[in-house]
């Protein structure tokens, strides 16, 4: 199968830490002089920066943007002997398929039901009209493939993991959050509140629809601790949210000691200079390794 990408995923996302995340986080690196002579703002601004840097890096090493993000992909596929159209997908985990065509002329495309589809690692399978010859040598012509023939496709489908920020404070007992980015939460998924004593666990409403953009997400039970504005709502693994504080602490460690160069950041380049930052990336690395794209 030939594939072509015509879309892709955004190249950034919402930053897979809080700044709290970070400071409450056991790393013995002092974050309140990253600016000499910076007020507690700047530093803040500039430890924000730093964050977001580290989940760029986390993109970048992984292959892909691992924060939910819905993203289009056209392509040429086959159709298989047994009329099944299999659409390999660039990005995972796929976690819903938004709209889905093909045709065996691109300017003639025909809509798939998102309802009908079978989502697998990196796979998206339709059942497609009609069928194939039969072992009994009927054939229905009501199908507008055939087997084997080379199809041209687009699907618009989310992957990823929910991950965003609380843009209202929540009171106890609330049946719902209102959130930044909408992206990626689906009905009865788990997903965590990022808020330090207060973290807890939640589940999406089995009644929630999908959707994308800032809005509210509808919980099965109540929250049971008040949350403010601006706090972490997350489904990233928390393996990657570790990865995330390893990688903000070797920029952190980096400073003052050689010119960081995203684009040649390993082991070896720490090792002499400051072990420890060394020590952190390798973790990192190590943490990342089940997220990193397929290729």
């Amino acid at each position: 199968m030939t594939q072509e990408i015509t879309t892709i995923s955004p190249l950034f996302s919402t930053p897979y830490l809080t700044l709290a995340e970070y400071k409450q986080a056991p790393t013995a690196v002092d974050v309140d002089d990253l600016v000499g002579g910076g007020s507690s703002a700047v530093n803040d601004q500039e430890l924000a920066n730093v964050i977001a840097r580290a989940s760029s890096w986390i993109d970048s090493y992984c292959g892909q943007v691992l924060a939910a993000t819905e993203d289009t992909e056209s392509f040429r596929a086959r159709v298989s002997r047994d009329g099944f159209l299999r659409l390999h997908v660039r990005y995972s985990p796929v976690i819903e398929v938004v709209s889905a065509s093909y045709g065996s002329n691109p300017t003639l495309m025909n809509t798939l039901d998102p309802t009908t589809a079978w989502i697998e690692n990196m796979a998206i399978v339709f059942p497609l009209q009609g069928m194939a010859a039969s072992f009994l040598g009927q054939i229905q012509f009501s199908r507008v493939w055939s087997p084997l023939a080379e199809q041209f496709c687009t699907v618009t489908y989310v992957n990823g993991y929910a991950n965003t920020l609380l843009t209202a404070s929540v009171s106890v007992g609330a049946t719902s959050l209102s959130v930044s980015d909408t992206t990626g939460f689906i009905p009865n998924q788990k997903f965590m509140i990022y808020d330090g004593s207060s973290t807890e666990l939640v589940k999406v409403a089995s009644t929630y629809v999908p959707v994308q953009g800032a809005g509210t997400v509808s919980l099965a039970s109540a929250v049971v601790n008040a949350h403010a504005s601006g706090v972490s709502v997350s489904a990233l693994p928390p393996a990657v949210k570790q990865a995330a504080i390893y990688m903000t602490s070797v920029i952190l460690k980096a400073r003052g000691n050689a010119t960081l160069v995203m684009g040649t950041l390993t082991p070896s380049q720490f090792m002499e200079t400051n072990p420890s930052a060394s020590s952190d990336l390798g973790s990192a690395m190590e943490l990342l390794k089940p997220y990193r794209r397929m290729r």
